[in-house]
């Protein structure tokens, strides 16, 4: 045992915070982590609330007190405030969400092992948990941002969605986003295409969800936007994507690739203490499908090659705009 106040070893601090978060996602699933929420209590009042039995909701309650994320006095247990704040609604990102990933990972290490020591990457259908997970972790932050943001940030585009235009988004996962669009602007007509066939049951009217590879997208349009969020680095080489893009943009319309706010220079990006995120979901995920699509790009490695492929592929007005969010908002046009 250290002694109090005393930091550990990184390596220590980390194996207390894989500890740490397998036991809040733990709670999660079993509803003690809205139990715990709703306001202090004992553990067989938490217990009740969950439905959950009394003395595996007693031992749960002591190691989030360990962790730092509950309190306790006089047998009554109170969530922290900062942990509430964080896995709560008003995150920017779904926490819950995080936790679902840190616990799928697991089922696919191994295969990320083999596809480091080859180098052909993994396909789409390797990270099915994985990528169900890991599609609503920025859900909070497209709700925040895609439309009164990065959508309005764009002169004209509004306006032309909302008068019925037409949309186009590409590795659409569920369909979140889409959803988001479509509800914001109900007039236009969204089209959203994922490699896994895989869109919510729930999607407003206007929303058609197609399995489609993006590197032969079809010739669904013309599109007034077509979008790409957090996902371009996935899709492997980038001329292709951008043909088929090219092909279905309609005379004016606006493509935009949403990426992390990295610049790809690791002395510069490691600094900042979210990288480690960056870097391993990289690793663990982004590359390895993009390798498997004929790329070799991963989340970290900035807006640069992005630019270059936009240029290649004839796009001619570009700008990266960073956001708030974490995010860099790219968008490009071609001159007609």
């Amino acid at each position: 045992m250290s002694e109090p106040g005393q930091q550990p070893p990184a390596l220590i601090r980390d194996l207390f915070g894989w500890y740490s978060l397998t036991l809040l996602a733990l709670g999660d699933r079993v509803g003690l982590v809205d139990a715990l929420m709703l306001g202090p209590g004992t553990a067989p009042e938490i217990a009740d609330r969950a439905g959950v039995d009394d003395r595996n909701t007693f031992e749960w309650l002591r190691a989030l007190v360990a962790g730092g994320h509950a309190t306790h006095s006089d047998g009554v247990f109170t969530v922290d405030p900062t942990s509430a704040f964080i896995l709560g609604p008003q995150f920017p990102n779904d926490f819950r969400a995080v936790l679902a990933f840190t616990q799928q990972v697991p089922s696919v290490i191994e295969d990320v092992a083999e596809a480091m020591a080859s180098g052909r990457g993994l396909a789409p259908g390797a990270y099915a948990g994985v990528s169900a997970a890991a599609g609503k972790v920025n859900a909070p932050t497209y709700r925040q941002a895609l439309v009164d943001e990065w959508i309005a940030g764009v002169p004209g585009l509004a306006d032309r969605l909302a008068a019925g235009g037409t949309v186009a988004d590409i590795a659409a996962g569920g369909g979140e986003a889409a959803g988001l669009v479509a509800t914001a602007f109900p007039q236009c007509r969204v089209h959203a295409y994922d490699i896994v066939d895989g869109g919510q049951s729930d999607l407003p009217g206007n929303v058609e969800f197609s399995q489609a590879d993006a590197g032969s997208l079809p010739d669904d349009g013309p599109f007034d936007f077509i979008y790409v969020l957090d996902s371009f680095h996935h899709l492997g080489h980038p001329a292709p994507v951008l043909a088929g893009v090219r092909r279905n943009l309609a005379p004016g319309g606006t493509l935009m690739i949403v990426e992390a706010n990295m610049s790809g220079h690791l002395d510069q990006d490691a600094a900042d203490p979210f990288a480690v995120v960056v870097y391993a979901c990289g690793l663990l995920y982004c590359l390895q499908e993009s390798i498997a699509a004929g790329g070799a790009h991963s989340n970290a490695d900035g807006s640069g090659w992005i630019e270059a492929a936009l240029t290649d592929a004839g796009f001619t007005t570009i700008t990266v705009s960073p956001s708030e969010t974490g995010f860099a908002v790219i968008t490009a046009t071609v001159e007609q």
